[in-house]
């Protein structure tokens, strides 16, 4: 006779009041270590060891290093330039590396969600799977500046592609390997 599996756990969050949810999801052993470990941690600064305030401390970290790592967030920015002999940074023209304050000051610029506007003034809501895009692309000349880097969503950056490429030349990302754009010359395309 099989054994019934327990129901999927879905996480729960629900508003109670004004600024105020209720957020419950299964946690396993693991995490529950380290929740317990962060408790011990922080007495000092949570004495009664509330859930609630030691989560949103882990998120603002989290979030705080992943906007690091993504789009080169930093609250003291080096300088940038094309004199690299003094040890500064600068793009190498025709480089598909797009520069940290350009990535700074694109996600300022953009909010943090994607910058497609449709036709009719709609523009997109995203901010999950957000990419660099170039407005030229870079196959075309494009270069990393501010002026040609926008966000995209994923969707939306392929649609791009699509447009510019043509539907028989572009590839969505996953598709074949990692490869965006297949051109006769086997060129990279919008990023």
């Amino acid at each position: 006779m099989p054994v019934a599996q327990p129901p999927a756990h879905r996480p729960v969050i629900a508003p109670l009041a004004p600024q105020r949810y209720k957020v419950q999801f299964t946690a396993n052993a693991e995490t529950h270590e380290k929740l317990l470990r962060a408790q011990e941690l922080l007495r000092s600064q949570i004495p009664d060891g509330d859930v609630g305030e030691i989560v949103d401390r882990a998120l603002t970290a989290l979030l705080n290093n992943l906007t690091k790592r993504k789009f080169a967030a930093t609250e003291r920015p080096r300088e940038s330039g094309p004199d690299r002999s003094r040890g500064k940074r600068g793009t190498v023209p025709r480089s598909r590396h797009i520069p940290a304050e350009v990535k700074r000051t694109v996600w300022a610029r953009d909010g943090g969600q994607c910058a497609f506007v449709a036709h009719d003034g709609w523009r997109c809501t995203e901010r999950a799977f957000l990419e660099f895009h170039h407005v030229v692309p870079h196959c075309a000349g494009g270069e990393a500046t501010v002026e040609n880097m926008e966000l995209r969503c994923r969707a939306h950056n392929g649609f791009e592609a699509e447009m510019f490429f043509g539907r028989r030349n572009y590839r969505p990302r996953g598709t074949d390997g990692d490869v965006s754009v297949m051109t006769s010359s086997n060129r990279s395309g919008p990023s």
